[in-house]
């Protein structure tokens, strides 16, 4: 099967079990219950969410639903305890997704039962903004469970982006690292500044980005322009093979970003949520002015 073909007949997902119950999980949730899917969110804590359609509770359902969602926190070990619980309640009936693309898929789907009904369904955050979300086949899922995916994401109301191989990553992920990865080195080098890196990426890369993409772009520039250029720039980059240390330090100093009140910049005395909250807001009304075609 190609990239985001059609399997045929897509079954619909009527009922759907997302376990964590964070920022992502309440994101999901939120997004399919809209969409008129019945949702149950799950979490060992108590979440107060208020919103139509979606069930909260603290043990696992008896009845399986169609999709299991798994959105807790990045540790293997607690990925798989939640598979081997799905897999314990409901044997091999839901498909069980999980939402990492920062571990490795068919590391994951090691050991299941029911290794044909596991994939990865991955959301951006926040969930329920983005139009585009990853739907990738581990080693041994079968077509029925992407099928099934493909179905519920299209319910949503988005665009499945089907990768048929699990590169560690994903597609998007690989995208925005290979970035950052030259960014963080531009750092450490003292080459730009964090304002000067993200100036450029709001203002020249972003916009360029939002019309012609990527490869579009550099047909419209022309190929041998970019290949010679390649010839030049390439060889300079950072090519280490490792994460930045310059990134790895600041994590290592408690410097984590707004909520620490320091990252790459002083966000002394702002109130994280609230910054989380202006920066969604001007996302949503970006991506609402560019799938709606923007000026005409």
């Amino acid at each position: 099967m190609k990239p985001n073909e059609s399997l045929g007949h897509e079954p619909s997902c009527r009922s759907l079990l997302i376990v964590g119950a964070g920022v992502m999980g309440q994101g999901i949730a939120r997004l399919f219950a809209a969409a008129g899917i019945d949702v149950t969110l799950m979490d060992c804590q108590d979440v107060k969410i208020s919103h139509p359609g979606v069930k909260f509770v603290r043990e696992t359902p008896a009845a399986a639903p169609d999709l299991v969602i798994e959105a807790v926190f990045e540790d293997a070990a607690v990925k798989k305890s939640v598979y081997a619980e799905m897999e314990r309640v409901y044997g091999g009936r839901p498909v069980v997704a999980t939402n990492t693309s920062g571990l490795p898929l068919n590391d994951l789907a090691a050991g299941l039962k029911y290794p044909e009904r596991f994939l990865a369904m991955h959301f951006f955050m926040p969930a329920e903004v983005f139009p585009m979300i990853e739907v990738v086949r581990a080693n041994r899922t079968e077509d029925s469970a992407i099928a099934l995916a493909i179905s519920a994401v299209k319910q949503a109301g988005r665009e499945p982006i089907v990768l048929e191989r699990a590169i560690n990553g994903y597609l998007i992920n690989r995208l925005q690292h290979s970035i950052l990865h030259e960014a963080y080195h531009l750092l450490e080098e003292g080459i730009a500044t964090p304002e000067m890196i993200d100036n450029v990426a709001k203002r020249l890369l972003g916009p360029r980005m939002c019309v012609t993409g990527l490869l579009e772009q550099k047909d419209i520039a022309g190929l041998e322009i970019h290949a010679k250029a390649q010839r030049s720039i390439v060889p300079s980059l950072s090519h280490t093979g490792v994460p930045s240390p310059y990134l790895q330090n600041m994590v290592a100093r408690g410097d984590l970003g707004v909520r620490t009140g320091k990252g790459f910049y002083d966000w002394t005395g702002r109130d994280a949520a609230e910054v989380q909250r202006q920066a969604n807001e001007r996302l949503r009304r970006l991506i609402a002015f560019l799938e709606g075609g923007g000026e005409r």
